[in-house]
């Protein structure tokens, strides 16, 4: 997929359905054709039941095309689908299972390691979303927090065929504070909602935080997010047709996310706001950049946009200048 910039607003909803449960999870297959619907209600110790439906209009009249028992129960609402088979936190565990929609098996888990779990860290309405699933134009990615960044959000990417974490990164918006996020173009956004009866209602409804991981910065938004049923249980992006999957007290919506191009040199203008630091690789300035034998492809590992001509050594971690920190280790090929 081609990244399609910069979101500048949130539409008004394309779809709107009235489910019996309050909250869950809903999604497509950004990988497959077609308009086929995956929906994951979450029931309290007994989220294990995946409903697949061909259409739009097969799930507005409870007509599914399959039901699938997963192998083993899901916490919090965030799964996704993702070439042709499904990912989902497993029950009580720092576990990602890896379920195959065609074969109807298991294919794969991995654990990731340092991420809190079941209900440690959840979102602001509860719901042991510890551990939330994310795809968008550059992959499969895990969002979580972890004690060593003080419950703050992390991003890791996962390779969805050998579910090895390829890059992780730390940011300074704390998870519980968070209503969601969702991942669009390598860059995780963060909703922060009012729920029913809240005593916060005066900071309003909005996309409240971005924090590229190509740049390896966060910085503060305010993009306006609609809230009308007041319990946003699950936010999620989808990068073939530009739409964010909203649970939201009951109602599953489907909302248009517009955007803006880049700027000229891909950069995504950002204004001052966090900076990261590298982890257990070398970074090699103006005077280098050789091939590092821990990157595949040959990728040598480098903060985005940082002019700087330092070469940090492995096992050195140089806090870089301006605000907050924000971890990244691991190599990519992305730049």
């Amino acid at each position: 997929f081609v990244c399609p910039g910069v979101p500048q607003r949130v539409g008004p909803a394309l779809s709107t359905h009235e489910s019996p449960h309050q909250a869950g999870g809903w999604c497509r297959d950004p990988l497959q054709s077609g308009d086929r619907l995956y929906v994951l209600p979450w029931v309290p110790y007994r989220t294990d039941t995946l409903t697949e439906y061909a259409s739009w209009a097969d799930l507005v009249g409870s007509r599914p095309a399959a039901t699938h028992r997963l192998p083993h129960r899901a916490d919090g609402t965030g799964f996704v689908v993702y070439d042709g088979a499904v990912f989902y936190n497993k029950e009580r565990t720092r576990s990602i299972v890896k379920y195959d929609l065609r074969t109807r098996i298991k294919s794969g888990e991995t654990v990731v390691g340092a991420a809190n779990y079941h209900d440690t860290s959840p979102y602001r309405w509860g719901g042991k979303t510890d551990i939330d699933l994310a795809v968008d134009e550059e992959g499969l990615w895990v969002i979580y927090a972890t004690e060593g960044n003080g419950g703050r959000l992390v991003v890791s990417q996962l390779n969805p065929y050998t579910l090895r974490l390829e890059g992780t990164w730390e940011t300074g918006y704390a998870k519980r504070a968070a209503s969601d996020a969702f991942m669009a173009c390598g860059v995780l956004y963060v909703v922060r909602s009012v729920y029913l009866d809240d005593d916060t209602e005066h900071l309003g409804n909005a996309l409240v935080y971005a924090f590229d991981t190509r740049r390896g910065r966060g910085s503060a938004l305010a993009l306006p997010f609609p809230n009308p049923y007041q319990f946003v249980a699950s936010v999620g992006y989808n990068p073939r047709d530009n739409q964010l999957y909203v649970w939201n007290n009951h109602f599953l919506l489907r909302y248009g996310l517009d955007f803006a191009p880049l700027d000229g040199d891909g950069r995504r203008g950002w204004g001052a706001g966090d900076e990261g630091r590298l982890w257990g690789e070398s970074l090699e300035g103006p005077g280098g950049s050789p091939e590092d034998p821990l990157c595949f492809g040959g990728a040598a590992p480098k903060i985005w946009g940082e002019p700087w001509g330092t070469q940090f050594i492995l096992g050195l971690q140089p806090q870089m200048p301006g605000g907050s920190r924000a971890l990244l280790w691991g190599c990519s090929p992305r730049y």
